[in-house]
């Protein structure tokens, strides 16, 4: 049986909502546990559970409305000024949607046409959809990428300006180096919570395809684990490169998320 959560959560009965013993590396967590768990880093929320904002270091509009499925459920919330009548009507679609059975890129929601007929008299301003991934325990080491300490936060002006600002909201940072030149970074764009993080990745165009984006990724993924938090990677089904990273670092699939601004 199917049902829903206060939160936004439509769910196998099987999964759990947290995890005891050493939580939250152990490999085969409930899907709609770790989207769960990716909903709590990307967006800050109100006391019920409503989208406020991005936790980005300066926040940004939520969208108003963020499903994200699975094999095993779904995971949905909508903006705090989403008028009631309207959000009722988007929670009752998302817990109606069936579980996502075959990811792909050409195939989104089911809901997708009914929800935005409801959302219509507001412009749809952006559209995201993509996949989810965590990242494994086991990561290769390249020696091009290294973890940066708070002290370093000012030492590359040219090639990543707003680091020095943003540093100590978006650690652990991880920089990937060619011929003694920052080339990528992966960092935490929206913090940490108690659980996880998810990675962003930024690589200078002309150090693309060298697979320096993997290098930095994975070291910045050993520094999350390291403080006992899992090491999420979400992308977009356009962006190739990226879910190159998470092929080449073995990443577990686990959901696709869907926004609506």
């Amino acid at each position: 049986m199917w049902m829903a959560a206060p939160l936004g959560r439509a769910r196998d009965p099987t999964s759990r909502a947290s995890v005891r013993g050493s939580p939250w590396l152990r490999p085969n967590l409930p899907l709609v546990t770790l989207l769960e768990m990716q909903l709590d880093v990307l967006f800050a929320r109100d006391a019920a559970g409503r989208l406020v904002a991005t936790r980005d270091p300066a926040p940004r509009p939520a969208p108003r409305l963020h499903l994200g499925r699975s094999r095993a459920g779904n995971v949905w919330a909508t903006r705090r000024d989403v008028e009631p009548a309207t959000s009722a009507a988007l929670e009752r679609l998302c817990a109606s949607e069936p579980p996502l059975a075959s990811p792909h890129p050409q195939r989104g929601p089911a809901c997708r046409e009914h929800v935005l007929e409801l959302l219509a008299p507001v412009a749809v301003a952006a559209e995201t959809r993509g996949p989810c991934f965590v990242l494994p325990a086991r990561l290769p080491v390249d020696p091009r990428a290294r973890e940066v300490d708070e002290k370093e936060r000012a030492d590359w002006p040219d090639a990543f300006p707003w680091l020095a600002r943003e540093f100590e909201a978006v650690a652990p940072v991880a920089l990937a180096f060619e011929a003694g030149q920052p080339a990528a970074l992966c960092h935490s764009p929206r913090g940490m919570t108690d659980r996880a993080a998810e990675a962003g990745v930024e690589t200078l165009a002309p150090f693309r395809g060298r697979g320096l984006a993997t290098a930095a990724v994975a070291c910045w993924a050993r520094a999350v684990q390291r403080g006992g938090r899992l090491a999420l990677y979400g992308t977009t089904w356009e962006n190739a490169a990226s879910r190159g990273v998470a092929r080449r670092l073995s990443a577990r699939f686990y959901g696709e998320t869907w926004q609506v601004t």
